[in-house]
């Protein structure tokens, strides 16, 4: 816990260090605005810590730079058949709009960088406008050593992604990992700790 005055005047007070927060948080301080972040537990990352950071974005760049393409309709069929049609539509059409753009403007401003899940099945792939890829990315990796010792203040991932009691591994990691000695490519892939 940071030893901070009880009163302090702040631009923008943001409630909870998940993805939103975090995101909120940077984007506000890249714009110069005077942040202050909140969070109730003594670590950060929220839920998206325990999904390896993955995020739902429909029509992102990453996907399509792959060759997997995505119809905004369909996502928002998709979003009508989880949510129901008489939910706010306006702001489901700003989520699914403003979403690559928020990807791009990361990419563009900070270190945070994403890239496709590739295949990656939306939940209720029986439902109407669900599709079976491109609508997920994740994080690409970063060195948690940079932030010293601060890393101990990021919410570990659940167990089935870390590796040898300690290494995050990511999602495009995992096939490659368990086909080590499948191909030659696979083997020669640098596994450092």
């Amino acid at each position: 816990m940071l030893d901070r005055p009880w009163e302090e005047e702040v631009d923008l007070l943001i409630a909870g260090g998940g993805a939103g927060g975090m995101t909120a948080a940077l984007v506000a301080a890249l714009e110069g605005v005077e942040v202050m972040l909140c969070e109730k537990s003594d670590q950060i990352g929220g839920t998206a810590a325990t999904s390896a950071g993955s995020l739902w974005i429909p029509g992102n760049v990453e996907s399509r730079n792959i060759g997997l393409h995505d119809a905004p309709d369909d996502a928002m069929k998709y979003l009508e058949c989880l949510i129901g049609e008489d939910a706010d539509c306006d702001l489901r059409t700003t989520y699914l709009e403003s979403g690559p753009v928020a990807l791009a403007y990361l990419a563009e401003r900070s270190e945070v960088k994403f890239g496709p899940a590739g295949d990656h099945p939306d939940y209720q792939i029986n439902k109407p406008g669900a599709a079976s890829s491109g609508r997920v990315v994740i994080p690409l990796p970063f060195d948690g050593r940079l932030l010293g010792r601060d890393f101990t203040r990021v919410r570990p991932p659940i167990d089935e992604f870390m590796l040898l009691g300690g290494m995050m591994i990511g999602k495009s990691d995992i096939p490659r990992l368990l086909g080590r000695f499948r191909s030659l490519p696979n083997f020669a892939i640098p596994w450092t700790l």
